[in-house]
């Protein structure tokens, strides 16, 4: 008999994990069935103990990074205020947390899901396989089980983007990605000139560890890329010291950043980017924003360090960011050669050289490719058109595979409109980012650049964004009704565990039929999908290193994202003890222990004043 579960989640990261507690949490008298796949030997995504490489620590500190609820035992792991976690110890920790919360019995590794299929009934048959059992995995025996609701908390560090080089089969060194950098550890450790492909956190890593090793790095930073990424240090700011992290918490800050979402303090934010001396006061904490930054890190003092400081100002700035967490100072490494920094695509391979588009000829055996990842999920959709129906990036535009399948050009059409009326909105609420970002780094032809483009979209298969209701839920009448599919975590964040725990809750209230106005009409859902999808979309474009053209990239936006979505469940977004600490402190996890229950209570607290108003109802008509 084929196996039948109420929840069923792909994905035991972060997300995934955050989906589970909730869920349960949310449910202690039916007590659902809940099963995790996950692909990995071990929990944690992209923090699973085999893809932990030497010197790996969060951009976050000690606090940041962890559950509201299950604060990190600091003592046990011996870590200070202020301390970047290792690797190891986020792996440890989710393991504590899954255990804590009767998770880790739900989970089941080495298990590929291959294909969900939607049946009559409106519940999923997933297919899948168990991995590691068969040198070709296509001979692995496939398994089914059948799911009320599925969560895809697959996240976005799955499965590795890797170019194509031309003349990459006569490379006789070693290719690999930043994905592997664990198990092949030992390959790198005998590298002794490596070429790193990136601008982003883990090239920043690769070249750091290769040079404290005595190789050789040369930072390969593509000019058709956003170019190197901003790095951060706590600022100082006359007697004051913040972090990235905390800045773009502090909600009066977060009013400077022009998105659209949540409701809080909204007056304001419409006079800061609605206004010209709005426009002024944000302009001025921006630039002054680049100059600490610039200034931090010392750009100006020689001409190598130069090479690393980013093309385009922190406002456009999204998650390719980083944090510098080393234990020595990494610009040291550039000053000093051991990391030597090209503005250059890879144009081709040979045997043990690497070509460059500027002419220059690198000597590597090994090339690391610090990319990043394909974005749409591997798991195959069926019947056949159910991709677009969700809402799922295509290698086409999602409506054009509609057509195929005979919706003819009135869909184009509707898509096309609320594209363009979107577009139109965004300007008008937000004229700043009418402005192209402006690009201080070097250029390139346009022919290359077409090129480069070009190459990706065809490998990556992406043209079209994500075009999920909040991020998260597919905004078709058919979806909206049947509440059986969600997915959590397709977005960058650097505040990733404050955003899975608000997007795990509202999936939990959206399955359950409690969300505060649960009557959700078809056309304002597809409008507001296509605005915020939009937004994102030119709010962080690709020449500043932007990925909001393929899914959601929030920085200084996280706050309001998260408001936006406890607003949607009738919970309480200042969450501070006065209005001055709300618009002044910068918000923590700590500031939202205990929220299942809190939300719990608020919606007991509706059903009793709904039966009142019955009540009264029947009693005035009696």
């Amino acid at each position: 008999m084929m196996e039948v579960v109420d929840l069923l989640i792909i994905g035991a990261g972060w997300h995934g994990l955050a989906m589970a507690k909730t869920y349960l949490e949310s449910n202690p008298s039916t007590k659902p069935k809940i099963t995790i796949l996950d692909y990995a030997d071990s929990i944690g995504g992209t923090w699973a103990k085999e893809r932990l490489y030497p010197g790996l620590k969060t951009n976050n500190v000690v606090g940041t990074f962890e559950f509201s609820d299950f604060p990190l035992d600091t003592k046990k792991y011996g870590l200070h205020p202020g301390d970047h976690i290792p690797g190891n110890v986020v792996h440890e920790y989710l393991l504590e947390f899954a255990e804590c919360y009767g998770i880790s019995s739900l989970i089941r590794y080495r298990t590929k899901v291959h294909a969900t299929t939607l049946l009559k009934d409106s519940t999923w048959r997933v297919e899948y396989s168990l991995t590691g059992l068969y040198d070709n995995e296509d001979l692995a025996a496939r398994s089914q089980i059948i799911a009320s609701k599925l969560v895809i908390a697959t996240g976005l560090t799955s499965q590795p983007y890797i170019p194509n080089f031309p003349g990459q089969e006569k490379f006789t060194g070693t290719l690999l990605h930043s994905k592997d950098l664990k198990p092949r550890a030992t390959d790198l450790a005998n590298s002794r000139t490596l070429g790193v492909i990136g601008g982003n956190k883990s090239a920043w890593d690769v070249c750091y560890n290769a040079a404290i090793s005595g190789a050789q790095a040369h930072m390969l930073i593509r000019p058709s890329g956003g170019g190197p990424s901003w790095v951060w240090r706590p600022l100082k700011f006359g007697s004051f010291t913040k972090s990235i992290s905390s800045l773009s918490l502090m909600r009066c800050l977060t009013w400077l950043d022009p998105n659209p979402f949540g409701k809080t303090w909204q007056f304001i934010r419409k006079i800061l980017h609605r206004t010209w001396l709005g426009r002024i006061i944000c302009s001025f904490f921006w630039r002054r924003l680049d100059y600490y930054a610039a200034k931090a890190n010392g750009y100006a003092d020689s001409d190598r360090v130069g090479m690393l400081r980013p093309w385009s100002s922190t406002f456009w700035m999204g998650n390719s960011l980083s944090v510098h967490n080393y234990e020595t100072e990494w610009f040291d490494l550039v000053k000093s050669g051991k990391i030597v920094v090209h503005h250059a695509e890879v144009s081709g391979l040979m045997e043990n050289e690497v070509h460059l588009s500027n002419g220059e000829t690198l000597k590597a055996d090994t090339l690391v490719c610090c990319t990043g990842w394909q974005s749409v999920p591997t798991i195959k959709f069926d019947p056949p058109d159910l991709a677009a129906q969700i809402g799922l990036p295509q290698g086409k535009s999602n409506l054009e595979n509609l057509k195929d399948l005979g919706d003819g050009e009135a869909v184009l059409e509707e898509e096309y409109m609320l594209t363009l009326s979107s577009q139109r909105k965004v300007f008008e609420n937000a004229p700043v980012l009418r402005e192209k970002p402006g690009r201080t780094g070097p250029m390139i032809s346009k022919n290359f650049r077409i090129e480069s483009n070009s190459i990706r979209e065809k490998e990556d298969g992406i043209k079209s964004p994500y075009r999920l209701y909040k991020f998260m839920v597919p905004p078709s009448e058919r979806f909206l009704e049947m509440r059986n599919l969600a997915f959590i975590g397709t977005h960058l964040s650097i505040h990733a565990i404050m955003l899975a725990q608000a997007q795990a809750l509202w999936i939990t209230a959206f399955f359950q039929h409690k969300l505060l106005n649960d009557d959700l009409d078809k056309k304002s859902v597809l409008e507001e999908t296509y605005y915020h999808t939009e937004f994102e979309r030119i709010r962080r474009p690709p020449e500043a290193g932007g990925s909001g053209g393929r899914f959601p990239d929030l920085v200084f936006d996280s706050l309001p994202y998260v408001d936006m979505l406890l607003g949607d469940i009738g919970m309480n977004t200042r969450r501070k003890s006065s209005w001055w600490r709300d618009i002044s402190q910068s918000y923590t996890l700590r500031d939202y222990r205990g929220i299942v229950q809190e939300w719990l209570k608020t919606c007991s607290r509706r059903d009793e004043q709904r039966c009142l108003k019955e009540n009264d109802k029947d009693l005035l008509y009696a």
